[in-house]
C-alpha cells in the first residue's frame, strides 16, 4: 500500500495534521523500516507500507479519530 494515498485520505477526510499525528504515534515503527521523520511526514508516491505498518496506522486512526480507514483506500 502506498503511504501517500493514505496521507491524502487523512488530509481530505480527517484533518491536514492527522497524518503527522499518526506518524508521531508510530514513529518507532517508521524508523524501524528506515524512514526518517521528514520522509514519513511527506511520503512520495513510491513509499510502500507493509502489513504491520498498515495495521498500526489503521489502529491509530481508530483510536485517535474514532474513524475507520476505508478498504477502498487500501485497494
Amino acid at each position: 500500500m502506498n503511504a501517500l494515498k493514505i496521507k491524502e485520505w487523512c488530509d481530505a477526510n480527517i484533518t491536514p495534521m492527522a497524518w503527522q499525528r499518526i506518524v508521531m504515534k508510530n514513529l518507532d515503527l517508521f524508523k524501524a523500516k528506515g524512514w526518517g521523520l521528514a520522509e514519513a511526514n511527506n511520503p512520495n508516491a513510491g513509499m510502500m507500507l507493509d502489513t504491520a505498518m498498515i495495521d498500526a496506522i489503521k489502529n491509530s486512526i481508530k483510536e485517535m479519530y474514532q474513524m475507520e480507514l476505508p478498504e477502498s483506500v487500501l485497494a
